[in-house]
């Protein structure tokens, strides 16, 4: 998704979303949840007067028009062909976010979410106490992909134990995103008598809380919609929100994710991160053409 264009009162209004992280600041309860609503009406059909500008999985830019009468069409920017036909749903209308896989959702992640869905899992905790580099070392060396000297059973037996090291593999983002948001509560600990008071537990439950979210919207089938973080992060100790913050450009992946906040500090952090690239800011949501 490269751009949402809402059309009102004979004016129109856009977003331009980087193709990974955007960051909509600005943005209280009621324009959060409008927007997200604009966001899955454009994507499903279901509203009129909300245009957008994407990129299919095939790299094709397509313009999908949905004027306020008439009917909806999907142009390839390419080529100017109508490619309606290839977009419509069961139900016949055109809808982005179906396939042959059912329809498609947008994923919302509120600090509710976080809250109440933040698994705690012991090998993850253990393993993010770890040397990350002797671990992951170890770890490539059991499978094939090191170098292959020495007794590798042993060296990651010595690291990680009886944990599984396929396991392991597979829940590595969620191990590496632990160690780092332990490792930056540490390191300010030792710097600052303001450093968050966040065990090392709830860090490391937090870190899964967030990829464990993020992986779910990966591994959905079909075609994959943004994924938005609606004021995540806004129940949690002020000071831990930087940490996860400098963790989330590194834990998108594939995903384009929308950040939408209030915060000024979150803004903030976003202004500096857009500089390098890593993300954009818009800042109020919607400006005017």
């Amino acid at each position: 998704m490269e751009r949402l264009i809402v059309e009102g009162d004979g004016e129109a209004a856009s977003v331009d979303f980087h193709p990974r992280l955007t960051v909509l600041g600005g943005m209280p309860g009621d324009a959060r949840g409008a927007l997200g609503s604009l966001l899955a009406g454009a994507l499903h059909g279901t509203v009129r007067g909300v245009h957008l500008e994407v990129v299919d999985d095939a790299g094709r830019r397509l313009v999908v028009l949905r004027p306020s009468s008439g009917p909806h069409r999907v142009i390839d920017v390419a080529t100017s062909a109508d490619v309606t036909a290839q977009h419509r749903g069961f139900d016949g209308r055109v809808d982005l976010l179906s396939g042959q896989f059912g329809r498609s959702t947008i994923t919302r992640i509120t600090a509710a979410d976080l809250r109440n869905r933040t698994p705690r899992n012991d090998a993850v905790r253990a393993l993010s106490a770890l040397d990350q580099v002797a671990l992951w070392s170890a770890a490539d060396e059991l499978v094939g992909r090191g170098s292959g000297r020495g007794d590798a059973a042993g060296a990651w037996h010595s690291l990680a134990g009886d944990t599984d090291v396929h396991w392991a593999i597979d829940h590595r983002t969620e191990i590496q995103a632990a160690a780092r948001l332990r490792q930056h509560i540490a390191a300010l600990r030792s710097l600052s008598s303001s450093a968050p008071e966040l065990s090392d537990d709830d860090a490391v439950a937090l870190a899964q809380g967030i990829v464990s979210q993020l992986s779910a919207a990966t591994n959905s089938a079909g075609s994959r919609p943004p994924v938005l973080l609606d004021e995540t992060f806004d129940q949690l100790e002020p000071a831990v929100v930087p940490l996860l913050l400098e963790l989330l450009p590194g834990l998108v992946g594939d995903l384009q994710v929308i950040l939408l906040t209030d915060d000024e500090a979150i803004a903030s952090w976003a202004r500096l991160e857009a500089l390098a690239g890593e993300l954009a800011l818009v800042e109020p949501a919607l400006a005017a053409d």
